[in-house]
């Protein structure tokens, strides 16, 4: 199974490989209010051709993400997606690096508040419920 770049998902990507948005940069999220970072670590095209199972949870988790931007926005919350091993959140004058430290999940940010984190692909309906 081959994975087409879902348009809807402001992201570079090559077909069944995922780039970083900036290669040998950390990507930077400014958060003015509530945020979302879906998180997915690079793969390459061999590490997908050799793990069927890998390339099923990189379609589900773009098949959700591209459902999900909408429904986020139209309430007011600020979504991303990236394929990193780490990104920054900067919030005000501080800025903090997160460590992805597992393949998949989604980095919950308000200012103010403390962000959270879930690993794992989760579904449109849970995003949202979540954010």
């Amino acid at each position: 199974m081959r994975l087409a770049p879902l348009l809807a998902v402001s992201v570079f990507l090559i077909p069944g490989v995922c780039l970083s948005q900036s290669a040998g940069k950390t990507p930077v999220f400014q958060v003015l209010r509530p945020t979302v970072v879906a998180f997915f670590e690079p793969v390459t095209e061999a590490e997908l051709d050799k793990d069927a199972d890998l390339n099923e949870v990189l379609s589900d988790f773009q098949w959700y993400a591209g459902k999900i931007r909408k429904p986020l926005q139209e309430s007011g919350i600020e979504f991303h997606v990236v394929y990193a091993r780490s990104f920054r959140i900067r919030i005000r004058n501080k800025a903090n690096t997160f460590h992805v430290g597992n393949r998949v999940g989604y980095y919950f940010v308000t200012p103010g508040k403390k962000p959270l984190v879930q690993y794992g692909v989760d579904t449109d309906d849970d995003i949202v419920a979540t954010a």
